[in-house]
């Protein structure tokens, strides 16, 4: 599946913390699954299979898995994987979830960007 990957600078623990606070605060619950790993739920599992495209962008169930590496410059590799496609809602609903998965991106980018620690974000 798709995804997004942030290179993030500073003391990786911190940014780390700092990437699962951005997704906090953007109503996921974030379950660590290692140390270095990570699951970001939000949404309703039922509302997206009974309403599809109707469960709307925060009643849409989304999972991200994160990976996240220390890179040999010392800096944090946050890899975003996209665990739901949106099918349960139809082509619209498909569409809906590749919007909400760019909006979850470009906002955890703004937020590292505003505290100074991104270093760059691509699409994978």
């Amino acid at each position: 599946m798709a995804g997004h990957k942030f290179i993030v600078g500073g003391e990786p623990a911190v940014a780390r913390d700092t990437i699962y606070t951005i997704l906090g605060n953007q109503g996921f619950t974030v379950n660590q699954t290692g140390e270095w790993s990570a699951r970001a739920e939000r949404g309703s599992k039922a509302a997206s299979l009974v309403l599809g495209a109707l469960a709307g962008k925060k009643g849409r169930h989304v999972i991200i898995d994160l990976e996240l590496v220390t890179t040999p410059e010392g800096n944090l590799d946050a890899t975003f994987t996209q665990k739901t496609s949106g099918a349960s809602g139809g082509l619209l609903g498909a569409s809906q979830a590749i919007k909400i998965y760019q909006e979850i991106y470009d906002s955890v980018g703004e937020a590292l960007q505003s505290d100074g620690i991104l270093i760059s974000n691509t699409k994978v």
